[in-house]
């Protein structure tokens, strides 16, 4: 058993960029990576589904015991996660729009955010819009749904022209071109970020993976949890279709074992 790691989850394979800048943040941590596949998206949920898919991943993976949970994906942290806090026994950090920084980097006063179906129609991204975006900025969503199904499936890795074609379909002449900030809000989306720089190459790109890292290694230092010796571990779990979801991590240099298990949920 994998006891005392940062623990990170998602759907799928958008973990992974959250766990790779941990990786660089605290290096002699050891972290434990779950991909849920079996209920991949979260982006298409309803919130009572999303809340208990999240309420049993987190009790599940309470028996690793570990340090934090960091659940990697923008959609479960901006719906239900809030609600999910006073449930766990494990702190719990989620990955949320930067807006902030957004609303401090443009210059044109006009920002993107791509996420899945479930986050751009939520009312919870509607109050963190409120309460974090200046009014005087306009804030245009596109549901990225598409170019995150292509990443999960690897496609972006093999097949450029379908994935240039595919960002294009989701943003292409709808991209106002006053947009000069654009929101990554979803974990999958930093793997495409070379794409969408070549496709808009005057618009900034903001990835929330790195804030979050920062924050986990904020908490375990102020905790007194923080590893400064030895060497970082990485454990993965996938709840289904392994031998899919190890070709595609294979392919992005993630050489690790894989194991399968089978959650009672």
């Amino acid at each position: 058993m994998f006891y005392n790691s940062v623990a990170v989850f998602d759907s799928g394979i958008g973990s992974l960029s959250v766990v790779r800048e941990l990786r660089k943040e605290i290096p002699f941590e050891n972290i434990l990576y779950f991909a849920d596949r079996k209920h991949f998206p979260y982006g298409n949920k309803t919130h009572s589904v999303l809340f208990q898919i999240l309420a049993d991943t987190i009790s599940y993976l309470q028996q690793y015991k570990p340090k934090i949970i960091v659940v990697a994906s923008n959609t479960p942290s901006i719906q239900v996660l809030h609600e999910l806090r006073s449930k766990s026994k494990i702190p719990l950090i989620g990955v949320k729009p930067p807006l902030e920084e957004a609303s401090r980097l443009t210059r044109k006063r006009h920002i993107a955010i791509l996420g899945t179906t479930s986050t751009i129609r939520s009312k919870e991204l509607e109050i963190e819009i409120k309460n974090k975006v200046p009014q005087d900025i306009l804030v245009s969503r596109f549901d990225a749904s598409p170019i995150i199904k292509l990443v999960e499936e690897g496609i972006h890795l093999a097949n450029e022209r379908r994935t240039y074609d595919t960002i294009f379909n989701v943003l292409g002449e709808r991209l106002d071109p006053d947009i000069d900030v654009m929101v990554l809000a979803s974990t999958h989306l930093p793997f495409v970020r070379n794409y969408v720089g070549s496709l808009f190459p005057a618009v900034k790109l903001v990835d929330p993976s790195k804030s979050v890292s920062k924050q986990v290694k904020r908490y375990l230092i102020s905790n007194r949890m923080l590893k400064r010796v030895g060497k970082g571990r990485l454990e993965i779990l996938v709840s289904d279709k392994k031998q899919e979801f190890e070709k595609t991590l294979r392919k992005m240099g993630v050489f690790q074992p894989v194991k399968e298990v089978l959650p009672a949920f």
